[in-house]
């Protein structure tokens, strides 16, 4: 078993033909990290390993340096390690330690900062999340989302939706909506439903150029939903990456919520993501166990109105490097909480 470093190829050729393509392992993801300034105002450090078996990939990690001050940082590897399904439990539980043990290793000849803990966000339960050096944090990623699965004909999928989903988007159509694909270049059109949205929906946003930033990755995609008048009363951030469409973030008017423009713009991309090769559509977060008092609850029942199977990941985890640290760290993370 042994840990090298990935070109542009290897990392995606092995990341995008993983079921579920997990966009935040790909380069480009990297790539959009290393543009964000960290300290100094400098771009965030990325690197990208992939363990071999028999010289051949079995896992890819792809991970980003968090600066957190005083010299001191955490290494963030979302959505991954990516490992191959076909491992045993036990090899995969050995390509999990081999990574988290040798990247610290690795990454310290090449940057004036050193790594208290490494966040990772892994597919499977493995024995080393139980380790004493193992800890779950807050998740990061949702841990619950919904997948569409996109090989059924186009009426079948149809069908299979809720019949209030079916109903919202001949409504939607019965008033003229329309949908469309917008450069990127005019996000800015789409940023003040997004600050709306996420103060009704209560969800934090990031800020407006980071958005910015993110939709020059190509694989990035800007859909909305327009009235009959040209008025924007809907917008996706979609991302069209290996074998996934993955819906990243969703706004809408709530003083057009009468024309159902949400549910065309969705049925709208599935039959896009469907016309273009792909096999899944990631609805990228749901309420865990159909918490209805969870704030995601009313998110939750549009997203399954369109069926898909839920599926679960193990969570957020941090491998703990120096506890001491680590503690001042939670201390300190608790702290601001309490001041917002």
């Amino acid at each position: 078993m042994e840990l090298r470093q990935l070109n542009e190829r290897e990392l995606n050729e092995f990341v995008a033909s993983r079921p579920h393509s997990q966009f935040l392992q790909s380069w480009s993801w990297g790539e959009f990290q290393s543009r964000l300034a960290g300290q100094k105002n400098v771009g965030r450090q990325v690197w990208r390993f992939g363990i071999y078996l028999e010289n051949e990939i079995s896992a890819s990690a792809s991970f980003i340096a968090m600066p957190l001050g005083f010299k001191k940082s955490y290494l963030f590897c979302p959505r991954g390690p990516i490992i191959k399904n076909d491992l045993s439990d036990k090899q995969k539980d050995e390509v999990l330690k081999l990574i988290l043990s040798k990247v610290r290793d690795l990454t310290i000849q090449t940057k004036q900062s050193e790594e208290i803990f490494f966040r990772f966000e892994i597919d499977f339960h493995l024995p080393l999340l139980k380790s004493a050096k193992t800890q779950i944090t807050k998740a990061i990623q949702p841990p619950d989302t919904l997948i569409l699965n996109l090989e059924p004909a186009t009426e079948e999928l149809l069908n299979s939706f809720h019949p209030k989903a079916r109903y919202n988007i001949k409504v939607a159509e019965k008033h003229g909506v329309a949908i469309q694909k917008l450069p990127a270049e005019q996000f800015d059109q789409c940023w003040p439903l997004f600050k709306q949205t996420g103060k009704r929906d209560q969800f934090g946003l990031h800020p407006k150029g980071y958005y910015e930033k993110m939709m020059k990755q190509k694989e990035l995609e800007l859909w909305v939903a327009k009235t009959a008048e040209n008025a924007i009363i809907a917008a996706n951030l979609m991302v069209f990456y290996g074998n996934t469409v993955t819906y990243l973030h969703g706004a809408s008017d709530y003083n057009y919520r009468q024309l159902m423009a949400p549910n065309l713009l969705q049925w709208t991309l599935i039959r896009e993501a469907k016309k273009r090769g792909f096999k899944y559509y990631d609805w990228h977060g749901i309420a865990p166990d159909d918490n209805a008092e969870h704030p995601w609850a009313g998110v939750t029942r549009f997203k399954k109105g369109f069926g898909g199977q839920v599926v679960s990941y193990p969570g957020t985890y941090d491998f703990i490097y120096q506890p001491g640290w680590y503690k001042l760290y939670q201390w300190a993370r608790k702290f601001n909480r309490l001041l917002k």
